[in-house]
């Protein structure tokens, strides 16, 4: 499988969390000082504004945590998706913040979007809503989780838009290929409940992936100009 990154944007992405770390520790500090400052604590002004501080400090700790996980910690979420994928062969290409759909496969399964996500629990199919749900473990994980389960029908019809909008501007064709959605889950402490598959959507356990897309690779058959086109598109963004 080729790999093709944009690692600019991933170290650039791994600074702004660095720095905004560093940043909002100072804004929590400061914001520390109100509470043991008499001369602070007593000035209501002083106070509202060193309190202000420290929130900022807070919002801004949760901005960094986001940068971080996804950009300064290994193994990155890309790194995840392509120790999924590897062992395929060199038909399929996969391009990481190459575009607006940061995680982008080309092959001969198909054109996919790959929303990763590291949610535990359960996953059910809503019959009423036709979408997807999810149920965390436990009391614990609802308030210590940070990661919430994509919308995989919102995603879905976003990614569309996305796709059509990049096709547009390059090619002013609106012969667009299917585009499809795998929501891949990297925590082994999750499981589904009902469908796992519709339409255009797919949501599936890292493990089982692979050969999943090996065998949709024998029974697709693609218009090799559309998606040359597009490889060589998001090669030279």
């Amino acid at each position: 499988m080729k790999i093709i990154i944009d690692q600019k944007t991933v170290q650039r992405n791994a600074t702004i969390g660095k720095i905004l770390r560093w940043v909002s520790l100072g804004c929590m500090l400061i914001g520390l000082i109100a509470v043991f400052s008499e001369e602070i604590f007593s000035n209501p002004n002083l106070f509202t504004i060193f309190f202000s501080i420290m929130i900022v400090g807070v919002l801004l700790s949760s901005v960094s945590g986001f940068f971080t996980n996804r950009f300064g910690k290994s193994p990155r979420p890309d790194e995840l998706i392509d120790k999924t994928f590897k062992g395929l062969d060199d038909r399929f290409q996969i391009f990481h913040y190459r575009s607006s759909i940061h995680h982008l496969l080309i092959g001969p399964a198909g054109l996919w979007s790959i929303v990763p996500t590291f949610i535990d629990g359960e996953i059910i199919y809503d019959e009423n809503k036709e979408n997807w749900t999810h149920k965390r473990n436990s009391l614990v994980n609802r308030l210590l989780q940070k990661e919430y389960f994509p919308n995989p029908l919102s995603e879905y019809k976003h990614h569309k838009k996305e796709l059509e909008k990049i096709l547009k501007e390059k090619t002013k064709n609106d012969d667009n290929p299917e585009l499809k959605l795998l929501v891949l889950l990297l925590n082994k402490n999750v499981s589904i409940s009902g469908n796992f598959e519709k339409d255009n959507i797919l949501i599936m356990p890292f493990e089982k992936v692979k050969d999943r897309f090996r065998k949709m690779a024998k029974n697709i058959n693609l218009s090799d100009e559309v998606y040359a086109l597009l490889e060589d598109l998001l090669e030279i963004q």
